[in-house]
């Protein structure tokens, strides 16, 4: 590996941190405090939840086109002073009203931040080794998330310092994207603006586009659940204090890396196994937290499955995605996580009244089986055409 796509992987595995993990997912562990201070229901709170994945949905659109007209560079200097911008309003936020506009800016930077990283990756890592430095850049997002844990520790109670100090983080990581970043050259537009003409040609469609779709919005949807209600559950259900929270936390971070290997592990055993065993392990996660939530070591193992199985599915859709749209990588990892945050959109809010209604319990059971009905849906063609395309790399091959 060079110099220069070490200084790319460090710099997009940060930008991906500090969005996703600190931008994003941070509000579901600061969410038993800011419901106190700020005043939040159960539905209230799943609604600004899904703020979050609003953001992202208009802005991951917007960012995959971007990309394609400005370079990687800008646009992701871009996200990260988004998201500097965002967790500051966070953190001086004292109404809900004003909450939920500074989690829609917030969660407005995952989405930018995404396409450009991919499209930096196809551009200066060569093709072999493409595959595992997207899905290295994607787990960075258990990279925020485990850093938000000891962050939370440190500002025991004072979730709004610890957006303050998330804040700077995004700033200094756009610093270093300045410097980190391939920039736009004349040949790369070229390249760039012959392929967008053939690409409109066809359209954006895919054949099998449509399974994608399906599985992206039922892991979305699956995921809400957990991601903002678990503290929550560990809190209100399980009696333990915000610092066991912090704890899960950390831990649901920590395994998250575990889906860094996604790309290695597509390559060995298939696109279909990792993708079913990894829902499988989500829904398994979802139903153990409320099954036992009384019980440290069943909390604990619930948080490492959901961790690991989020970000490993994540990995897989990236792979699929870009698959699918091998000359435009940024349409080919945005659609699919475009789709992923249009499930969290539905099932954060959706957890939130199930949880008002109907208890925790009856709501993480359902969203597990959406885990398990989600990877019912067959994918065995969709993979085939991914396969037969003569833009696929032998690498990318099933064995």
């Amino acid at each position: 590996m060079t110099r220069i796509e070490f200084r790319l992987i460090v710099a997009g595995t940060m930008l991906i941190g500090t969005t996703y993990g600190l931008a994003r997912f941070a509000y579901g562990l600061f969410l038993p405090s800011m419901r106190d201070d700020v005043g939040l229901n159960p539905t209230l709170a799943g609604v600004i939840g899904s703020g979050a994945y609003v953001g992202y949905c208009l802005a991951i659109v917007l960012s995959a086109l971007l990309v394609e007209r400005f370079g990687p560079r800008r646009i992701a200097v871009a996200a990260a002073l988004i998201a500097a911008v965002g967790m500051a309003g966070v953190a001086v936020s004292t109404q809900p009203l004003w909450l939920a506009g500074a989690i829609l800016l917030a969660g407005t930077s995952t989405g930018l931040a995404s396409p450009p990283m991919a499209q930096a990756v196809s551009r200066a890592i060569t093709t072999p080794r493409q595959g595992r430095a997207n899905t290295v850049i994607n787990a960075g997002t258990s990279l925020g998330v485990a850093v938000s844990g000891p962050v939370a520790f440190l500002a025991t109670g004072q979730w709004r310092l610890a957006y303050a100090a998330f804040a700077v983080a995004a700033l200094l990581n756009a610093l270093l994207l300045l410097f980190s970043m391939p920039r736009a050259s004349t040949g790369d537009t070229a390249s760039t603006d012959s392929r967008q003409g053939a690409d409109r040609l066809g359209g954006l469609w895919r054949p099998h586009a449509l399974t994608l779709i399906v599985a992206a919005v039922g892991m979305g949807t699956a995921s809400a659940a957990f991601w903002t209600f678990s503290s929550d559950v560990v809190i209100t259900l399980g009696h333990f204090e915000q610092a066991t929270a912090n704890i899960v936390w950390i831990l649901i971070g920590v395994a998250g890396l575990v889906g860094g290997a996604a790309g290695d592990l597509i390559a060995r055993f298939g696109l279909n196994v990792v993708h079913r065993g990894s829902l499988a392990a989500m829904a398994c996660a979802l139903g153990l937290l409320v099954i036992s939530p009384s019980n440290l070591a069943a909390v604990l193992v619930a948080a490492a499955l959901f961790g690991a199985a989020y970000i490993m599915l994540t990995g897989v859709y990236l792979v699929w995605g870009i698959r699918l749209y091998a000359e435009r990588p940024a349409i080919g990892l945005g659609l699919p996580f475009l789709m992923i945050a249009v499930g969290q959109i539905v099932g954060s809010p959706l957890a939130g009244y199930l949880i008002g209604s109907r208890g925790y319990l009856v709501c993480f059971i359902a969203f597990a089986l959406i885990a398990v009905a989600t990877a019912l849906i067959g994918y065995r063609s969709a993979e085939r055409a991914a396969f037969q395309s003569p833009a696929t790399s032998p690498r990318h091959q099933e064995t």
